[in-house]
């Protein structure tokens, strides 16, 4: 019996998303072996200058910067390189030398991890007023309200979040091993790629799309209780409270002659960064889409309701930035609801498709018309991608996989089901449920950024070089936990 569908070989490239990585499969679909464990002479490799490209700085200064390997294990030979912030428990980010861009002096991205220790009151919140259940006009306001005060003070410090004078906002841990780790300017992890004639793109030419999250005071707390003993997780402390709310901020490498029709490139005036992306050179993407989702007790379903956002070429805000229109919001799954109702005319439950939704994101929804980002994979939705997040991971993000071929196998993921209960297993072999392994999964309440950092110290055994013993209660916790060999889990997702 196959423990995930993420191991039958359909993850031929990559599997995502909010917040996610690459797979670290190889095309056959196998997982390939961690870097052999560091010895105790290793240890030597936490106060090496590693140094960079040729008259670069590798990392910022007054950081901790070490020579380490893939996994983040400290190694005086090793080939990626460690930033430790000053008085930080989790790495900013490992990246192999070779992404550093010759002479460079920076920026370097800096985690926001120093978490709350105790409860935050959240309150009063600019949304939970706002009935976003009756229609367009409460939907579009109750979104914009999340926008709003997801980009209040976060603009003006290009998202910096440490340096947000407003309100605290803090970087999810362990995100930076596999392919699609962090990498070191803006903190961007990788995201679904995209091939047209999808979204509008000539026919072969691929996109690459990167993303990073942050949540407010209330997720924050959730990951400072999750990791409280910093290298090993308490998966029982990763439900979040009321008011709790995430963002994530996605770009693309896409530009106008990407597109069949250049003159309708949708993108026009987006906001750009330039990152790191492996090549040794910087990289420019542009702001394409943003996800939110948020702790609201009146979603009945689950607790949360998540919603996105698409670039609007064609809007005039001053600031462009406010440019992203809504697409929708989603506070249940829809269950029964298939590609044949939708056909049928039948009305669309628990989410409401936006009035404003710019063409190509409209062009793009999810399975049968449900909620979905332009780089999300179609066959699934916001909310039911999420609500796979556990550990152990016993299935696939959706029903990617050509096993799944009827609407009866695919409504596996759109089921209701409260925040506190797994998602569960189901069979590779057949795109079923089969037997849950025994002990079964832990929920963790909808955060694939939790599933991702979870998985990096349980299953793959990733190393945080900034701690001065990275071995220690590691193997208690992972034999508290039942083994899988699931490959990365990159949020997004892409089918066999």
């Amino acid at each position: 019996m196959k423990v995930s569908m993420f191991r039958s070989g359909m993850l031929s490239i990559v599997c995502l998303g909010l917040l996610g990585l690459l797979t670290a499969c190889d095309q056959s679909g196998s997982a390939p072996k961690a870097d052999a464990p560091d010895s105790a002479e290793d240890a030597s490799a936490r106060t090496a200058d590693p140094g960079a490209r040729e008259g670069g700085l590798p990392c910022a200064p007054g950081s901790k910067c070490l020579k380490v390997n893939s996994n983040g294990a400290p190694n005086p030979s090793g080939t990626s390189i460690a930033q430790c912030s000053e008085g930080a428990s989790f790495p900013d980010y490992i990246v192999p030398a070779s992404y550093f861009p010759e002479n460079y002096q920076g920026p370097w991205f800096a985690g926001s991890m120093d978490f709350p220790q105790q409860e935050p009151d959240l309150g009063p919140l600019p949304w939970e007023e706002i009935d976003f259940w009756e229609g367009q006009e409460q939907a579009n306001a109750y979104i914009y309200a999340l926008r709003e005060y997801s980009f209040e003070g976060n603009i003006e410090v290009d998202f910096r979040v440490q340096e947000n004078s407003i309100r605290p906002w803090y970087t999810i841990p362990y995100m930076n091993y596999g392919p699609g780790r962090r990498e070191l300017v803006h903190g961007l992890t990788k995201e679904r790629s995209v091939t047209g004639p999808e979204l509008g793109l000539k026919p072969g030419v691929t996109i690459q799309n990167y993303a990073i999250g942050f949540y407010n005071a209330g997720g924050g707390y959730t990951t400072g209780q999750v990791w409280q003993a910093v290298t090993q997780p308490d998966l029982s402390k990763a439900m979040m409270q009321n008011g709790t709310m995430v963002f994530k901020i996605l770009f693309t490498t896409a530009t106008a002659d990407d597109f069949e029709n250049p003159d309708d490139y949708p993108l026009a005036g987006a906001p750009e960064w330039q990152i790191a992306t492996g090549s040794g050179e910087l990289t420019t993407v542009r702001l394409m889409q943003m996800d939110v989702a948020v702790r609201d007790a009146r979603a009945e379903v689950n607790g949360w309701v998540f919603g996105t956002f698409a670039y609007d070429g064609d809007a005039e805000d001053p600031i462009a930035w406010n440019r992203l229109r809504p697409v929708g919001i989603q506070w249940g799954n829809a269950p029964g609801y298939t590609p044949t109702d939708q056909q049928e005319g039948k009305p669309l439950p628990e989410n409401i498709v936006s009035d404003e939704i710019p063409s190509y994101a409209a062009a793009h929804l999810g399975w049968a018309g449900r909620v979905n980002g332009p780089v999300d994979n179609p066959v699934s939705a916001c909310m039911s991608c999420h609500a796979t997040a556990q550990y152990p991971v016993d299935a696939a993000l959706a029903p990617f996989s050509s096993k799944c071929d009827t609407d009866e196998k695919k409504l596996q993921w759109f089921e209701n089901n409260p925040a506190e209960h797994a998602f569960g297993f189901i069979d590779s072999d057949t795109c079923l449920r089969g037997e849950t392994p025994d002990p079964p999964p832990v929920s963790l309440d909808l955060s694939l950024q939790m599933q991702v950092s979870v998985q990096s110290i349980l299953q793959y055994n990733d190393v945080n070089p900034c701690v001065d013993a990275p071995e220690a209660g590691r193997a208690a916790a992972r034999s508290a936990i039942r083994s899988t060999d699931a490959p990365r889990t990159l949020r997004g997702g892409d089918a066999d």
